[in-house]
């Protein structure tokens, strides 16, 4: 007979993207068999889709004594009998109320990247990882590359690891212009040409602006930023100062797949990635890829066959490699049907369902 368990799920943002977006991916899979709670911080997404009694509210990316007591508190009165955290920040929190309570904790990364920091966090970063690495019950990778990352990184992980790639709904495959008429008068985008589209929040970690350079390579192109962040504001400044028009910054968008079935092509300029969900919703309608050869990016398309990876910071690459594909039917349609293929045969619902179950099952 199956019991249904108690896990508690952290996150130190709820703010719109993958990491937020694969927790509740989660919930709705196997909310039937697993009953979750959560503390994050607030949003009013969450007020308006959740029962807010199994959920705590907690302070975004800081880590509280007040908080600790709250949830210490929490998880007694729900009788909680997993903790689950969700990246760097919630990991601390995860940790230290393991120490306290000896309950079994998950410990799912989502993205390592310490080339952007200096010697000095570098080294203190890599130091914690692996002082604290005995208390995971259960470490998760959501891509090859990221558990690869994490060994070159000499990231002690043992044998107490899981691979769970993430997984998006399988969509009908787009038709050539299906959909564009419709997207191009809503923007007002009076023109015919090919769209190219980037879904990321406008943070660091994305680097937005490489995709306004390439954009400013290619003016006979439309560049569609779906997203929203602290660098929007000076993301229409770059615009305005080097006189880009070719680039449409939307904001946060709830109809995504709107957007993607009118679009050719997408792009992704990310300095590292986990799993990237964007770049395998667009994969789920068949939409060739170019996207920077990093950790988390590489295990998504395939390189020549359903898309291209560029060198990050070669804009003209990257030009080179969209133009080859929107200029190109043959390759485009090539390029469409493998992207799809490789999505409904790792990246599906149904594997990340039964891969989290499973695990649930076992800790």
């Amino acid at each position: 007979m199956n019991v249904t368990k108690n896990i508690l799920v952290i996150s130190s943002s709820s703010k719109t993207g993958g990491g937020p977006s694969h927790i509740f991916t989660i919930d709705k899979l196997i909310s039937d068999k697993i009953n979750f709670f959560y503390a994050m911080p607030f949003s009013e997404s969450i007020k308006e889709r959740f029962d807010l009694k199994k959920f705590l509210f907690i302070q975004e990316r800081k880590i509280s004594i007040l908080d600790l007591f709250r949830l210490i508190l929490f998880i007694k009165n729900n009788s909680i009998d997993i903790i689950h955290s969700h990246g760097k920040g919630a990991g601390v929190i995860g940790r230290l109320l393991k120490i306290f309570l000896n309950k079994p904790l998950i410990y799912t990364y989502h993205g390592i990247h310490i080339e952007c920091l200096s010697n000095l966090k570098r080294i203190i970063y890599i130091a914690y990882e692996n002082f604290f690495s005995w208390i995971d019950d259960q470490k998760i990778f959501v891509s090859r590359s990221e558990k690869d990352y994490a060994i070159k990184s000499k990231i002690i992980i043992n044998g107490n690891y899981s691979i769970i790639n993430n997984g998006v709904p399988n969509k009908n495959f787009r038709k050539l212009n299906l959909n564009k008429e419709k997207i191009n008068k809503k923007m007002r985008i009076n023109n015919n040409n090919k769209n190219i589209i980037s879904i990321c929040r406008l943070v660091d970690q994305k680097n937005i602006f490489e995709i306004l350079r390439i954009a400013k390579n290619l003016e006979s192109y439309n560049f569609l930023i779906l997203g929203d962040g602290y660098l929007f504001s000076e993301a229409k400044s770059f615009l305005n100062k080097y006189n880009i028009n070719n680039v449409y910054l939307l904001g946060n968008k709830k109809n995504i797949y709107d957007y993607l079935y009118g679009s050719d092509l997408f792009l992704s300029t990310s300095l590292y990635e986990g799993h990237p969900i964007s770049i395998l919703e667009a994969m789920s309608i068949g939409l060739p890829v170019v996207a920077s050869k990093v950790v988390g990016n590489i295990d998504t398309i395939k390189q020549g066959i359903s898309g291209y990876f560029y060198e990050l910071g070669d804009v003209n690459q990257a030009s080179k490699y969209i133009k080859k594909i929107l200029s190109d039917e043959i390759i485009n349609s090539k390029f469409s049907l493998s992207s799809i293929k490789k999505q409904r045969k790792f990246f599906t619902l149904k594997n990340m369902k039964n891969n989290y179950y499973e695990l649930y099952k076992k800790v």
